[in-house]
């Protein structure tokens, strides 16, 4: 069975987070090591998800982005562990503790083909594609009353009413 654990900045399961994210974003995906750990984790919440092992297999980060505005970033599953829902356990997590924290809203900063993985909790797109470090991104909000804990539309993702044309069906293809 897969758990999560919640990490603050300094504990030094952090390494665990930071193996991960480095093995994701640095040598997978081509970002510079020099900027993957960057100010915001000196005062971050993580999420850190173990498999049926034991074995960190993804994680995510929450930090304060403003007064009253939390941010979601650097969510990550390792390549062998996608596809068992670990991402979507890390995103209930930060989005729990963020609603706990009476957050007015939450942010993330989306890579274009994760935008739809990102709609199904409540975010949804503003502004313009921009470019971060050569990748195109988009940002995503969602305020306090439109984060969904549940990841998907309110039928669980068999809306029968809604003929899969709500946002959050559409998301999910």
């Amino acid at each position: 069975m897969i758990r999560g654990k919640f990490l603050l900045s300094g504990d030094p399961l952090c390494q665990h987070v930071f193996d991960i994210r480095r093995r994701v974003f640095v040598e997978e995906q081509g970002y510079p090591l020099e900027t993957e750990i960057d100010e915001h984790d000196r005062m971050s919440v993580y999420a850190l998800v173990l498999d049926d092992d034991d074995t960190p297999s993804a994680t995510g980060r929450l930090y304060i982005d403003g007064e009253d505005r939390f941010a979601i970033g650097r969510v990550c599953v390792l390549k062998e562990a996608r596809g068992k829902y670990m991402g979507d356990l890390v995103m209930r997590m930060l989005l729990y503790r963020a609603q706990e924290l009476n957050c007015a809203s939450v942010t993330v900063s989306a890579q274009l083909p994760v935008v739809g993985f990102y709609a199904k909790y409540g975010l949804s797109p503003v502004g313009e594609v921009y470019d971060e470090e050569g990748v195109p991104h988009r940002r995503m909000i969602a305020a306090r009353e439109e984060i969904n804990l549940e990841g998907s539309c309110s039928k669980g993702g068999a809306c029968g009413s809604c003929s899969g044309n709500c946002d959050a069906c559409a998301a999910k293809e």
